[in-house]
């Protein structure tokens, strides 16, 4: 009976794919095309407009713009003048695992394996400028997670090369510390650090989806409360944006229709034999 267990759970990951997973990309679609992009001017009007009515009131809009920070600041491994970055730092070691191969003997190999020792990003508050000169503050504590920021630097550095102290020189980073102590164990040696960073540079351009609110007499952008209201936060383009949520639609309906069918052909092949 495995034949038929693998064969369903192939059809049910078809059938969340073509269905479940397309739709959840159509929706975010359908809310990128319907909503008109907004001059920060015209969201300023609408929101002095419902002043008197609400002062609560939030505007589901479409803004593009140049972005930068308060406080402009270097990015730690690029170095590059950044809005805002997210940097993460990995050990890199090798260790010994041991394993029976094939004619049951016990062997050992020596594999690379990476952990998270720190995980940073900037703190300060953005500022999106739009065509016109006008401005709306975005926020970023709480949401930074579903910015879609540019990999600016991947690279190693041998383990003498590193050095730790340059993370804790900028009192505004968000920092959090993963070191859970390394201590040579036994069989492992250590070769180094990966340093990943992800960025949005000063003056890159960005598409943001999302609300606009008044927070201390401030006009600002940020996630929206409404459920079910796409937030998007990315450097690409809108028409970038359309075509690969068109592509992944695509690819949703054609591999969920794939392991659907792949799913049914096992099932029929199983009773079969």
């Amino acid at each position: 009976m495995g034949f038929v267990i693998i064969g369903l759970i192939l059809i049910a990951v078809g059938v969340y794919f073509a269905w479940f997973q397309r739709r959840k990309t159509g929706d975010t679609l359908l809310d990128i095309q319907a909503t008109q992009t907004s001059t920060i001017a015209d969201v300023k009007e609408a929101m002095a407009d419902m002043a008197s009515i609400s002062d609560t009131y939030r505007e589901y809009c479409e803004l593009k713009g140049t972005v930068s920070s308060k406080n402009p600041q270097k990015a730690p491994f690029s170095q590059k003048d950044a809005a805002f970055y997210r940097a993460t730092t990995y050990r890199v070691y090798e260790e010994e695992e041991h394993y029976t191969d094939s004619e049951g003997n016990r062997k050992t190999k020596l594999v690379k394996k990476e952990e998270k020792i720190s995980d940073e990003e900037s703190g300060e508050e953005l500022i999106l400028t739009d065509a016109n000169g006008d401005t709306i503050d975005m926020e970023t504590v709480g949401v930074s997670s579903s910015f879609e920021l540019i990999k600016t630097v991947d690279r190693f550095e041998p383990a003498n090369n590193y050095n730790s102290m340059n993370f804790y020189q900028n009192p505004r980073r968000r920092f959090q510390s993963f070191d859970n102590g390394w201590n040579g164990r036994g069989g492992a040696r250590m070769l180094g650090y990966r340093m990943v960073e992800y960025a949005f540079l000063t003056g890159q351009k960005l598409y943001v989806l999302g609300d606009a609110y008044m927070n201390a007499g401030r006009l600002t952008f940020g996630k929206p409360t409404e459920k079910g209201k796409q937030y998007i936060v990315t450097a690409k383009s809108e028409e970038e944006l359309v075509n690969a949520k068109q592509s992944s639609q695509k690819m949703s309906l054609i591999g969920g229709i794939a392991c659907a069918v792949i799913g049914l052909v096992i099932i029929i092949a199983g009773f079969a034999s």
